[in-house]
């Protein structure tokens, strides 16, 4: 669904959220519930297609988007796509992607360790290191972001977020068999102007964040942002006094607009995010589940999970070592966009980005049951070349084609080790990774008459990656040397159709892959992955444009799943690494429901339901334990949203205005495949409040807000003999100032 955007002076942007839902392959009772809700849902919408004349008291109004690689109306994109709006971020205290966990359906993102994973319907890579790639394509304002700690640094004076959901091999090409994330900034203006936002709130939260936009003549306009950000560990010390997980981070980005004709601009930019406080820790996983501890220490066989209470969820009760903990990560981007027309019917861009990526980390954790220091360093270089040509116009037969080149190169330096008491273990890697990408792509969408348009893309890619480690967890080594190659053409097909103006339907299939690697203690090899989806849906608006309605139904065909766990070879954790492997094929179905209802002109309900159910085929991880026809991880059985906002004008032209808001999620699974382990998280409902004053004009406004009501604690990630959890309950105040 498209951003809704209030007319009421009270009210800023107000998100839509669409519900993504995986339904269950094989539950053949609940894929005919499916198809027979959409179909229900496409006769309404051809039924009241009549009253789709834009109200003139408070109207939705859609944004034009870019997750096509062309500026369409969200309403018109025949994909499964979510648009969350800059100011609704900044107001909802989002500081970095983990956020949408709670702002888009049917997405989960956690955190391993400090690096970024994200879940899009259930398909997620957990391998964050320096020679995995995730599953969900990161964009900022178009160029790849390809390491998973360089994604949280990013979020500040954006215009919007565009989440895609399903496969896009075509116009994003590798890693994008989950979706894509696109982080669209705020550009420079002809207008000067400035705004500034504070927030404080409990456990020591303090952020601040401010902007200027500067025209400097007909030619050049500047728009520099920074934010500080900080607050202190949700964990509970328990025996510890070395500093555990919290957030101390600033970025910066500054734009320069060359405009040199209506036609020909070129946009440059400058960005750099710092991620400091204390390194990664965790909490023990009896914590949350009882069991019997595995011979690596790591894992407990058949868990169950108890209530213990949020703080003893949150109490990191094992003790860890005493050498210190704290995380000093850079990461420096600079980016070019040129932009030109040949003649009147081609649009070219060509966009250039260099990113290089610091790492200087010390982590606490346990291993064996033993505490265990990890100590982390090194350097990334990406560089990313895409070249694009686009139909200008309006024609019958519009398209984008293009060219795409990535090359990485990255070096890590680590060691995991243990004190006394307990074996002194040293466990060293030192590995070398290049990365090249190369690709060509196109689309084009043809219009066969006013109401019917037939779209239809292809993408080649070739990848590459190589690796050398002297060392690979041994101190005398042999290490491993390593190269992976693969060429893979994506396609996209699908058609669209108006019933109405305001109402549209529409069906694609498409594929998308993530590329091969291999192990950095063998150096083994493990297969790309692919899915293929299956998806129809419609988008519409009705009740005199008060009511706007999306759903969708899709289905996943889910190819050579990449897993990682970690595995031991002995019997000790010097014989310990992590490995990926092509472990199942599996089966993902969804169906989904979402909207937005103006009920009056002062109230607003969003609302959101999906089903999911994302199955494993034939599975064995461990050999002997089956797993066949079981829950896929972080794919909830179900997930809805409802959310309401009430305003109260003033004769001042001053409003205040109460939200109130609350998401249902169901149950999910964490696995050890290699331990046949699996950790399943309960449902949980988390509620949010705010009540905020915006002044006449919007000269300034004043948000007081509690997060997570229920101080639900969930577990959102799995480490070796631990969890990272989510955000406990928290509340705070925030104000803002713009001129």
């Amino acid at each position: 669904m498209p951003l809704e955007i209030d007319a009421s002076p009270g009210l800023r942007a107000v998100a839509a959220r669409p519900p993504h839902a995986d339904h269950h392959a094989h539950n053949h009772v609940h894929h005919r519930v499916g198809i027979a809700s959409l179909g229900a849902i496409l006769l309404a919408a051809y039924g009241s297609a009549a009253a789709q004349q834009p109200s003139q008291d408070n109207p939705l109004i859609e944004v034009i988007v870019t997750a096509q690689k062309t500026a369409q109306p969200a309403s018109k994109t025949p994909l499964a796509l979510s648009v969350l709006g800059g100011d609704d971020l900044r107001q909802s205290g989002a500081t970095n992607a983990v956020a949408l966990t709670e702002l888009a359906p049917n997405v989960q993102i956690s955190t391993d360790s400090g690096k970024l994973q994200v879940a899009i319907r259930g398909v997620v890579s957990l391998d964050t290191s320096e020679k995995g790639d995730s599953s969900t394509a990161f964009n900022v304002d178009g160029a790849y972001i390809g390491r998973s700690e360089a994604q949280l640094g990013s979020f500040l004076d954006l215009e919007r977020i565009e989440v895609l959901r399903g496969p896009q091999g075509t116009l994003y090409g590798r890693n994008a068999t989950a979706g894509a994330i696109n982080l669209i900034t705020n550009k420079p203006g002809k207008k000067l102007e400035g705004r500034i936002d504070t927030e404080i709130g409990d456990f020591g939260a303090r952020r601040v964040e401010g902007m200027v936009n500067l025209p400097v003549n007909d030619t050049l306009a500047l728009r520099a942002a920074a934010v500080k950000v900080r607050h202190d560990s949700y964990l509970k010390p328990g025996p510890n006094t070395v500093g555990l997980t919290d957030q101390d981070d600033t970025a910066a980005r500054v734009h320069a607009l060359l405009t040199f004709s209506p036609t020909t601009t070129w946009l440059l930019t400058a960005e750099r995010s710092k991620a400091g406080g204390n390194g990664a820790s965790s909490v023990p996983l009896t914590n949350f589940f009882t069991g019997t501890p595995i011979a690596s220490g790591n894992n407990l066989a058949n868990p169950v999970y108890v209530d213990r209470g949020a703080d003893t969820q949150r109490t990191a009760a094992a003790r860890y070592t005493d050498t210190g903990s704290y995380k000093d990560d850079v990461a420096t981007s600079l980016r070019s966009e040129l932009k030109t027309t040949l003649g009147d019917a081609v649009d070219v861009t060509w966009q250039f980005a260099r990113l290089e990526s610091r790492l200087n980390e010390l982590n606490n954790g346990t291993y064996f049951g033993f505490p265990m220091y990890n100590p982390m360093f090194g350097d990334s270089t990406q560089r990313t070349h895409e070249l694009r040509f686009n139909s200008a116009g309006a024609p019958r037969l519009s398209w984008v084609a293009g060219l795409y080149h990535y090359d990485e190169d990255i070096f890590r330096s680590s060691t995991f080790n243990t004190q006394t008491p307990g074996p002194l273990i040293v466990l060293p890697f030192t590995p070398t990774v290049h990365s090249r990408s190369k690709a060509a792509f196109g689309q084009l969408t043809y219009r066969v008459d006013p109401q019917l348009r037939v779209t239809f893309g292809a993408r080649t890619t070739r990848d590459e990656k190589s690796g050398f480690d002297p060392l690979s967890g041994s101190l005398t080594g042999p290490g491993y040397t390593a190269h992976v190659a693969s060429s893979k053409s994506n396609y996209r097909l699908a058609f669209d159709y108006d019933l109405r103006p305001a109402v549209m339907v529409y069906a694609s299939l498409s594929t998308g892959y993530k590329a091969g690697g291999f192990n950095d203690t063998s150096g083994s090899a493990y297969l790309p992955e692919n899915i293929t989806s299956l998806e129809a849906g419609v988008k519409g608006r009705f009740l005199d444009n008060r009511l706007r309605l999306g759903a969708a139904l899709f289905r996943y065909d889910y190819k050579d799943m990449q897993l990682t766990s970690v595995v031991c070879t002995g019997s000790t954790a010097a014989t310990c690494g992590a490995l990926t492997t092509n472990a199942s094929n599996a089966t993902i179905d969804g169906v989904e429901v979402e909207g937005t209802w103006q009920a009056t002109a002062d109230d607003r309900i969003n609302f959101s339901l999906a089903t999911a159910d994302g199955k494993f085929k034939s599975y064995t991880p461990d050999g002997v334990a089956d797993w066949s026809g079981q829950q896929i991880d972080r794919a909830p059985a179900y997930n809805a949203s409802l959310g309401y906002a009430h305003t109260f004008m003033f004769d001042s032209g001053a409003s205040v205005v109460a939200k109130v808001g609350t998401r249902l999620n169901g149950a999910y699974f964490l696995s050890d495949s290699a331990s046949a382990s699996r950790y399943r998280q309960p449902s949980y409902r988390k509620s949010d409040i705010s009540v905020t004053y915006t002044a006449a004009a919007q000269k300034f406004y004043v948000q007081a807000f509690a997060r997570n009501l229920e101080n639900t604690i969930t577990i959102d990630s799995l480490v070796p003999g631990g969890f990272g959890i989510g955000a406990p309950r928290t509340i705070g105040l925030r104000a803002g100032t713009q001129f």
